[in-house]
């Protein structure tokens, strides 16, 4: 498959070696970044060519993946459109800029354009990340399968309707944010109770990863493993009374909404 990336950013560059990785020299993937020093650092994973410059190399698209901030989608489709979009190819259109809607990309580059909005995290860098996808309405069966095949490269995919990409965005976008917090602050608690940093990280890093993998791996319900945890009078429970005096479960839920509600006004 051929892939163009619009922006060379951290998920610009996140995409491109998970394509990499998972079908090596299968296809070609081109990058264009406006700022030169952003294609630093591919190594070679991708071309660099100007979109004028696309049909004199010979390479027609199956995807152009919009990598650029939200604020800057706007005055890039402006720019770049005409070269590209105007041309009439057979193309998918994949966003990853959080809260830009499917309608406001149909708006700038053709009402009959198959768009697809898709919010990445950035895990996706390992290849650990989660890719939520929303199609516009005129998008085919195969466009779906080319979504699945390019964002799965770099981790899950989501199906989700477009009204919740929102939700997603607080979610799973904003969501690493929250746990990298977390893993600051149990290794902080580790080294108030008197272990050295570097282990306290380290028993903090890997005991995030141990729970998240027994949610994955038991399929059970996280209340049903945590209680598995708890005796009676012992230590977890006074710890979980400490963050419950704390308002520890409503601080991340506020903190997820709140996210969602920035994305939703980022969009309008």
């Amino acid at each position: 498959m051929n892939i163009a990336i619009l922006g060379a950013g951290n998920m610009g560059k996140a995409i491109i070696g998970g394509l990499k990785r998972a079908y090596g020299d299968d296809g070609r993937i081109v990058v264009w970044d406006e700022i030169a020093g952003a294609l630093e650092g591919l190594g070679g994973a991708a071309e660099s060519v100007e979109p004028c410059d696309w049909a004199a190399s010979g390479f027609i698209p199956d995807a152009v993946i919009i990598s650029v901030k939200p604020a800057d989608v706007s005055e890039l489709l402006g720019s770049i459109a005409p070269i590209i979009w105007e041309r009439k190819l057979n193309f998918l259109t994949i966003s990853v800029a959080a809260g830009v809607s499917t309608a406001s990309i149909c708006e700038k580059i053709g009402g009959n354009a198959r768009v697809c909005r898709v919010m990445p995290n950035t895990p996706a860098l390992i290849g650990e990340g989660l890719s939520a996808y929303s199609l516009s309405d005129n998008c085919t069966p195969e466009d779906e399968r080319l979504v699945e095949r390019i964002f799965g490269a770099c981790g899950e995919v989501l199906s989700v309707p477009e009204n919740l990409m929102d939700a997603v965005t607080g979610l799973s976008g904003s969501g690493p944010a929250f746990v990298y917090s977390f893993i600051e602050a149990l290794a902080e608690g580790g080294v108030g109770a008197g272990l050295p940093y570097a282990a306290a990280l380290d028993a903090a890093v890997q005991t995030v990863i141990g729970a998240a993998r027994m949610v994955r791996v038991t399929s059970e319900h996280p209340s049903v493993l945590r209680s598995r945890v708890m005796s009676p009078g012992g230590t977890t429970v006074k710890g979980l009374q400490a963050l419950e005096r704390s308002a520890f479960k409503n601080a991340v839920m506020s903190a997820v909404t709140e996210a969602a509600a920035q994305s939703a006004k980022m969009g309008s």
